[in-house]
């Protein structure tokens, strides 16, 4: 959707108010304003049609807001897993120094691309930084010298790391990769404007059904649209602001990366 290029609150507000004023609009216009619901004036719906299409636009509204919770929640474990497998790969011990040593700027240099290209203001992880994937690609190498060089026993004067640490560091790694990719098939939501025009089109035949229940008296069907508008406005409102965990109200902070980066960048590590 196009409100989707702006990074302000404001934007999914203001797209779904004016969804709601085009909605309620197009529906007193097309019931009042036309020939088309005339018939109804002497012979009118039944009032309690109208919550049929408004009952199922309130389960379409209820779906995707729980669509919108289980992106945060998914959106939160993938940034623990992530900066969990960070600090174990940080923590196990590698042999000999150096291989630690290049280890750690390898991680230093994943957590600024990170940082900077993903968890951006201009990309709100849609997109990869191939800078992170090189430096995955790099630690991941790293750590098969180290298995190697000990397998091959190129390096007898110093203390080799142990196999168990060296697939514990291999696990960590995987886990690694899937997190950064959860999180960022999560803020990439390219491919779902069907959902919303659905949405829209729906709650059109839910703002028309208010209308025509209310065709034989024009200044009721105004206020009962006001309302329903504005009812439908917040609802809309609610899962826009949701919908990506990385924008907008609430959105996650990768307080846990940062962490990990000062203390790299202070030296504080093995």
């Amino acid at each position: 959707m196009i409100y989707e290029s702006f990074n302000g609150v404001a934007a999914p507000i203001l797209a779904t108010f004016a969804w709601c004023i085009g909605i309620g609009l197009s529906s007193y216009c097309l019931v009042f304003k036309t020939r088309l619901f005339s018939h109804l004036i002497t012979s009118p719906l039944a009032p309690p049609f109208l919550a049929l299409p408004a009952i199922m636009f309130a389960f379409l509204m209820a779906f995707m807001s729980s669509e919108a919770w289980q992106n945060f929640s998914h959106a939160r474990t993938a940034l623990i897993n992530e900066s969990s497998a960070i600090s174990q790969i940080l923590n196990i011990p590698m042999q000999p120094p150096e291989f630690q040593k290049s280890s750690n700027l390898y991680v230093q240099s994943y957590l600024g691309s990170v940082l900077t290209d993903e968890w951006s203001a201009k990309h709100h992880n849609e997109s990869s930084s191939l800078e992170a994937q090189n430096s995955l690609d790099k630690l991941e190498s790293n750590v098969w010298k180290v298995s190697g060089a000990c397998n091959q026993g190129a390096n007898k004067s110093h203390t080799c790391t142990d196999p168990i640490a060296i697939s514990a560091i291999i696990k960590a790694l995987g886990d690694l990769r899937n997190a950064r990719t959860q999180r960022l098939s999560l803020g990439y939501q390219e491919g779902v404007d069907t959902k919303w025009f659905l949405g829209i089109f729906l709650g059109f035949i839910a703002a028309l059904a208010v209308a025509a229940v209310h065709r034989s008296n024009a200044k009721t069907g105004a206020t009962a649209l006001v309302l329903f508008c504005l009812s439908m406005w917040i609802s809309f409102s609610m899962v826009t602001l949701y919908i990506n965990p990385y924008k907008w109200a609430d959105r996650l902070d990768p307080a846990p990366l940062s962490v990990i980066l000062e203390t790299l960048k202070s030296g504080h590590t093995r």
